[in-house]
């Protein structure tokens, strides 16, 4: 798990990992020093995919195997938030009072669609010093805030459209979303929707992988995102 405030200097005085969990949620609340700069926490979405993008490029660049993010959807949420306080304090301004939250909800949901956009193109435009695009996993599907749902389509719906004018299929970041019961696993579940969405991605774009929460946590305790495996056939 790579959480130091110095990303930069860990790779210094250590050999290269292998695979590793980011530490994001301690990256992004505390801010972090990369380079010869030093990076505070995001104030939007935008600027939190943005971070990121750097900080997957900078591991994928000092180690030899894959990284994760786990919980994206409750991770980027606050910042989700941050977009939703600003763009609710404009509607006071100048939106009729009946129609301010609406107002700021729909801002908000589309700046947390072209973030997550942002995030799986910035992915696939970077190559490390390998040579290679980062390996990447992003781990979704538990939370049930509207902003946290609203993460959650936006990941899939950006993959099911595809990449570029060609619509092309995105190997990365590899996606794998979370099955729970009394979430999203039955039709009267408050998430069942977000699971249909996830299968029809599946099915069309080949990821997410599903992950069933209660038996990852009956086998090992917890549920955190998995690293993955191994590297699938390229297109």
């Amino acid at each position: 798990v790579l959480g130091s405030r110095g990303l930069g200097d860990v790779y210094k005085r250590q050999p290269a990992t292998n695979c590793c969990l980011i530490d994001f949620e301690n990256l992004l609340t505390n801010g972090y020093k990369i380079g010869n700069a030093w990076v505070d926490s995001p104030h939007s979405i935008q600027t939190a995919t943005a971070q990121m993008a750097q900080i997957i490029a900078n591991v994928a660049s000092s180690q030899y195997g894959g990284c994760s993010a786990n919980r994206i959807d409750q991770l980027l949420a606050p910042y989700a938030q941050m977009n939703y306080d600003k763009h609710l304090v404009d509607a006071k301004k100048w939106i009729d009072a009946d129609r301010q939250e609406e107002y700021a909800k729909e801002k908000t949901c589309k700046d947390i669609y072209d973030a997550m956009q942002g995030l799986e193109y910035e992915i696939n435009t970077l190559y490390s010093s390998q040579g290679q695009t980062p390996f990447t996993t992003v781990n979704f599907g538990l939370g049930t805030s509207w902003l946290e749902r609203e993460i959650q389509k936006a990941i899939l719906q950006i993959r099911i459209k595809g990449l570029g004018k060609e619509r092309r299929t995105a190997i990365f970041p590899k996606l794998i979303f979370t099955l729970k019961k009394g979430l999203n696993f039955s039709q009267e579940d408050p998430n069942y929707d977000i699971k249909q969405l996830a299968l029809e991605c599946s099915t069309k774009r080949m990821y997410p992988d599903l992950l069933m929460y209660d038996k990852i946590v009956e086998l090992t305790g917890s549920f955190l995102s998995l690293i993955h495996i191994s590297e699938p056939t390229r297109p």
